[in-house]
């Protein structure tokens, strides 16, 4: 994805930022994140920022009981991971994240995640995400997406964004979104980014 962001009339661009998955069984996938950023000076830079896994734990919605994964992720080196505590040293050392997706009917769904931030401090802060979502035609969905962090403080921001995506066929996908902190007016951003899939063996 191509990301530009304003953090306090600091502008910085991912160019990009990726999430590349391997899938090692039909329940498992390796995770690992890389980011190619450049602040406004537009000096490049490339880092790894997390590596983990995820698994199925539910594998089909049954009912009501939704379909359940869970994504456990370390950081390599993300100084400003949580805005939460203002440390300026690379603290925050990895996360565990349980995801949740109910499907209500052929057009609406609700995606929704909570999980544990764990910090070198000793510190850990639970993380939310809530995103109703709805198909569009055969190939596309739209949705909004509120996340932040709590217990809440004077610096913990709340989010809110709005995207959409289109499948181009069943291994390639679009989408574009839009997003800004409710507390601070001047800390926005925009996003385009593409998925794919390729068949290794």
């Amino acid at each position: 994805g191509f990301n530009r962001s304003m953090d306090q009339n600091d502008v910085s661009y991912l160019l990009p930022t990726a999430l590349w998955k391997i899938g090692i069984h039909k329940n498992w996938e390796l995770r690992y994140t890389t980011v190619l950023s450049t602040g406004s000076n537009w000096v490049p830079s490339f880092a790894t920022e997390s590596f983990g896994f995820k698994t199925q734990l539910i594998a089909s919605q049954k009912s009501m009981i939704p379909k359940t994964a869970i994504i456990v992720q370390y950081h390599w080196n993300n100084e400003k991971r949580d805005e939460s505590e203002r440390n300026k040293l690379p603290h925050s050392l990895g996360e565990t994240i349980f995801t949740f997706q109910n499907n209500l009917n052929e057009t609406f769904g609700i995606g929704y995640n909570l999980g544990l931030e764990y910090h070198s401090n000793g510190k850990i802060e639970g993380i939310y995400r809530f995103a109703p979502n709805m198909n569009i035609g055969k190939n596309g969905y739209a949705y909004v997406e509120l996340f932040g962090r709590f217990p809440k403080n004077i610096d913990t921001e709340f989010w809110g964004d709005v995207g959409v995506a289109y499948y181009v066929s069943e291994d390639v996908k679009v989408d574009f979104s839009i997003g800004k902190s409710w507390q601070n007016n001047l800390d926005w951003y925009a996003a385009v980014g593409c998925s794919f899939r390729l068949k290794i063996w």
